[in-house]
């Protein structure tokens, strides 16, 4: 197949490696050419002039898609480009109403209510001042989280879960801030069981569905600042299970109607017996879908071809359990770019050896003659991944990656294996997976 990437900030530049690696020839498309050494030699470069240049109604140009069997992108934010893709080829992972459901905190959670999915309660403000009067007045615990601006990222540091009423009301002020001043909403704290249920959606009905459990802490025992993900679990489910039936399958009517096609989750707190869905993730999840493309195994390129153009995809896995543990040097967690986090030795991962090179999802990596080396965008270097049969074997593939790997001030998480299981027996035990 002929097959498109369009990326923002090359975040899912590993996909090309994996696709490339089953055969596939794959153009890829930047948004920013700040970030065109993410992966460099070990994919073709971006073209960051796009060919068949054409405007959009804000002045920006992009690229035709007429000819490609296959067009992906890798995050939400470019809703247009993505509507212009879908009229030529078959197209997953962004346009209007995945913006909508992601982008729009508001309209998203709206879109669960009319869904009959169960959300805390959440109140929009556009300003901190609004915000102080409410959280005084209810004095209750809250979860801020800003939008995301048009055709941009939002740092995930800027959600914060406040200890107390009082606790927040001092914080809103530096996390408006931190968030480009963009509108917000004040989400109740609900405690429970952080979980996402992700399915493939083909238009008419969902395929492989998953559930991943996943630290986003930076720092072992939930410390430090929020990432996107430290550390995950991936674990195949089936459509009778309650925390499907509760959450994700409810989407079907909606989804449909709005002919989507895709991978999609809901992010949820589930306590014993009530699930409280939180957001949206109508695109490609790092690192859940990473480990979700090793579980599925050979094919994948195939399978995903299937889901975009409204097939029914060959069902399948080569591993019912995935997990995965983010490597990185500093400055991560911050996205500030200093020049010392450029040129660092990556020792463990052969260049050469395609199935190393689909083991580990990459993104701050470039091929440095015959060797890795950070390419120097913050120092989020990528994630070994392990699959199995069982959650302790994709944890014992992943630990052995995971020690081969030598880098320079490398950071991880060393217990992400046993919170990961610890949340697992707790879901069990509480009958989500009955």
């Amino acid at each position: 197949m002929r097959i498109a990437l369009s990326s923002y900030t090359g975040v899912g530049a590993w996909f090309i490696i994996r696709l490339m690696a089953e055969g596939h020839k794959v153009d890829y498309y930047l948004s920013k050419s700040e970030y065109e050494e993410v992966l460099s030699g070990l994919i073709p470069a971006p073209r960051i002039a796009s060919i068949d240049h054409r405007r959009t109604l804000q002045g920006f140009g992009y690229p035709s898609y007429a000819g490609y069997d296959l067009s992906i992108f890798d995050l939400t934010g470019k809703g247009r480009q993505a509507d212009s893709s879908k009229s030529e080829c078959a197209t997953f992972g962004d346009g209007s109403f995945e913006c909508l459901l992601e982008d729009d905190r508001e309209a998203g959670l709206e879109a669960m209510e009319k869904c009959d999915i169960n959300v805390p309660p959440y109140q929009r403000f556009d300003k901190p001042s609004q915000a102080k009067t409410f959280v005084r007045a209810q004095d209750k615990r809250y979860v801020f989280k800003p939008f995301t601006p048009s055709g941009s990222t939002q740092d995930t540091a800027t959600t914060y879960v406040a200890k107390d009423a009082e606790d927040m009301i001092k914080n809103l002020d530096n996390l408006y801030s931190a968030a480009k001043g963009q509108s917000f909403i004040l989400q109740e704290y609900i405690k429970g069981t952080e979980i996402s249920v992700e399915g493939w959606f083909n238009g008419e009905d969902f395929f492989l569905l998953t559930c991943d459990i996943e630290e986003k802490k930076f720092m072992n025992d939930a410390k430090g600042p929020n990432t996107g993900c430290g550390g995950n679990l991936i674990f195949a489910i089936h459509e009778d299970m309650h925390i499907y039936k509760d959450t994700l399958l409810k989407a079907k009517p909606m989804l449909k109607a709005a002919g989507f096609k895709g991978v999609i989750d809901v992010n949820s707190i589930v306590t014993e017996g009530e699930a409280y869905s939180l957001e949206w993730g109508p695109r490609f999840g790092y690192l859940c879908c990473p480990v979700f493309a090793n579980m599925y195994g050979s094919g994948f390129g195939d399978f995903l071809h299937a889901i975009a153009s409204g097939r029914t995809p060959n069902v399948k896995w080569e591993n019912a359990f995935g997990a995965a543990v983010t490597i990185s040097i500093p400055p991560y967690p911050t996205e500030i770019r200093i020049p010392k986090a450029k040129g660092i030795p990556i020792e463990g991962i052969d260049p050469e050896n395609i199935e190393e090179l689909c083991s580990c999802f990459l993104y701050d990596a470039k091929l440095n003659g015959k060797g890795l080396v950070t390419s120097g965008n913050y120092g989020y270097v990528g994630a070994p991944i392990g699959v199995g049969d069982s959650i302790t074997e994709a944890f014992i593939k992943c630990e052995r990656l995971l020690e081969r790997i030598q880098i320079p001030n490398m950071q991880y998480r060393t217990d992400i294996e046993k919170v990961c299981s610890c949340k697992f027996d707790t879901l069990s035990k509480n009958g989500w997976f009955s």
